[in-house]
Parts: structure tokens; C-alpha cells; sequence
């Protein structure tokens, strides 16, 4: 049973890749908060408040990577698989055929993050739709941070500068075939595919 952030991220830890809400193949903060399976919204559950405040906590945290990974969800990676989720990022095909079809304001947010390193968004941001896009096709590196008045605000990054230099080194001796597999594995099989932006 998960209680704490400490119980989360020791989870992650054993599993190496944990998703926010269930999904095929993997296991869920939502179920370890609950201890079990959770029928209907998790956000009525009696634990709801806690779930969504953990899942807040490793968002900004650093000791996890938060990616929407699996069936588009959001999940956090233990660092052992930093270097394979990079690699599989910046993979020059899978990043061509994310950029394919993005809108205006997705292709301008991106650009921003690219030149200005981090773009900090609010909640309710007129770009939120667009943050969404480039989060789903790991075109953005994603993660949160508190300010003032407990509010929480989506820090975008490009992978580029996000990335730790022995992350970047370890992702350069593998191929991307190899980087899929390791997801995929990590990921129970992902019997229903890592996501629509990632084969």
C-alpha cells in the first residue's frame, strides 16, 4: 500500500515504470494508493485526494521522469530507464513523424521551449491544449513545480536540455530497436502499445 512519497517512489523503483492511472501492463499509483482496483473515477475515491497528491509530488520530483508513456498516460520512469526513454524521444524517425500535422499553436509552443529552454504554463493556460500534443508526442520534456499560493504550474523543457550528460551517453550505445524493447519490457510486454507516437 502506498501512503506516502517515499512509498511511491520506492514502488517506481521496483517497477521501474509505474503509471499514474491504470493502464494495460503495468502497475498503477491509483491501485498501490488504493490497494487495489479502483471501479469508476479515482478522483471520488476515498482516497482520491491522496492519489492526486502524490501523483503532483512526483510529477516535480527529480528522482523520477514523468512521460506519457503507455497508452498516452502519464508514467513515472525510475532512472535506470532514463537513458532508453531519451533515446526513444530523440529518435530522428519517431520525432519526423511527431512533428507531422502538429497545429500552429503546438509548432509555436515548441519553438518557444526550443529557444527559450523552459516555458512555465499555468493550469488553465490558453496553451494547454497545445502543451497536451507535444506531451503525448514526446516532443516535451514535462514536469511540474509549485509556486506561490500552492498553485502548480507544467515546466516544458526540450529533451535536450533536460538531459543529464551520463543519460546522454548511456542512450548513444543503444540503438532504438533496443531502446523499444526495454520500454516495452519495463512496461509489462505493453500489450497495448507504449502510445500512439512511439510504435
Amino acid at each position: 500500500m502506498v501512503r506516502t512519497e517515499h512509498d511511491a517512489l520506492e514502488l517506481i523503483r521496483q517497477r521501474r515504470v509505474v503509471t499514474e492511472v491504470p493502464a494495460t501492463g503495468t502497475t498503477s499509483l491509483v491501485e498501490a494508493v488504493a490497494g487495489g482496483p479502483v471501479h469508476g473515477s479515482w478522483r471520488s475515491h476515498a482516497k482520491g485526494r491522496l492519489m492526486y497528491r502524490l501523483g503532483r509530488m512526483l510529477r516535480a520530483s527529480d528522482a523520477v521522469l514523468s512521460v506519457r508513456l503507455v497508452e498516452g498516460k502519464v508514467a513515472f520512469v525510475d532512472p535506470t530507464l532514463w537513458a532508453v526513454v531519451y533515446r526513444v524521444a530523440m529518435e530522428p524517425s519517431r520525432r519526423r513523424r511527431s512533428l507531422e500535422g502538429l497545429s500552429p499553436q503546438a509548432r509555436a509552443l515548441l519553438t518557444a521551449v526550443e529557444r527559450d529552454k523552459v516555458v512555465r504554463l499555468g493550469k488553465d493556460s490558453e496553451w494547454t491544449k497545445a502543451r497536451e500534443t507535444l506531451e503525448e508526442r514526446l516532443l516535451v520534456h514535462a514536469s511540474e513545480a509549485e509556486v506561490e499560493g500552492h498553485q502548480h504550474v507544467t515546466v516544458l523543457r526540450s529533451w535536450r536540455d533536460w538531459v543529464p550528460s551520463i543519460v546522454k551517453e548511456a542512450s548513444e550505445t543503444l540503438t532504438y530497436e533496443e531502446a523499444l524493447a526495454r520500454l516495452r519490457e519495463a512496461c509489462g510486454g505493453a500489450p497495448t502499445g507504449l502510445g500512439s507516437w512511439v510504435p
